[in-house]
């Protein structure tokens, strides 16, 4: 019977979803090691039938294992990104991203952003432009920060360069969401008063 020490899941996007994942799977008694997004590595290898049994309880939660190898790779590249655009915050500089793509997956980096392009419908730097925003958003409705400070936490050379990208990328500016972090605070205390 085939033995597994790691699988890769598709649907992993944040934090909470590692903590869901390794409680999930630490509450039916597997024995996981390391979880990360997009994988977990397994202190002892589990059986065809157990990685079924995972399956089907990672479907529960809306997760799914990746078997496909283009799949696989896909996922290891937006896992690359996730990576990278979590060291380039708060003013950190580290290699540019397609050299942390290349040596994080040991691929040239136009073959991986081909191969990004075909099987997602976006190139690698649009793809890493739109996560970048979607944190910027976050930051705008639950945090005071000015708008420069947001870009320096987000990697963005200035407010302008943020401010053209935010435009960009949903259509709107960035004064648009900072009225919505009233809203989300009186929705907040709303609920906790209950």
């Amino acid at each position: 019977m085939e033995q597994f020490t790691e699988i890769n899941i598709k649907g992993m996007v944040c934090n909470r979803c590692i903590f869901t994942i390794k409680e999930l799977l630490q509450s039916h008694g597997y024995p996981v090691e390391h979880v990360a997004l997009g994988k977990v590595i397994f202190a002892k290898p589990v059986d065809s039938t157990e990685k079924g049994s995972i399956k089907q309880l990672l479907s529960l939660l809306g997760f799914a294992l990746i078997t496909d190898r283009n799949e696989q790779l896909l996922s290891q590249i937006k896992q690359s990104i996730e990576e990278w655009l979590s060291k380039n915050g708060d003013g950190a500089r580290t290699a540019k991203l397609s050299s942390y793509l290349s040596g994080q997956l040991g691929k040239n980096y136009d073959s991986l952003s081909e191969f990004f392009v075909t099987h997602e419908g976006n190139t690698i730097e649009r793809y890493a432009i739109a996560l970048r925003i979607e944190k910027v958003k976050e930051l705008l409705v639950y945090t005071d920060l000015s708008l420069s400070e947001i870009a320096f936490k987000t990697g963005f050379s200035s407010a302008h360069h943020l401010s053209f990208q935010f435009k960009k990328t949903t259509g709107l500016n960035t004064s648009a969401y900072k009225p919505l972090r009233s809203v989300k605070l009186k929705a907040r205390e709303a609920m906790e008063t209950m």
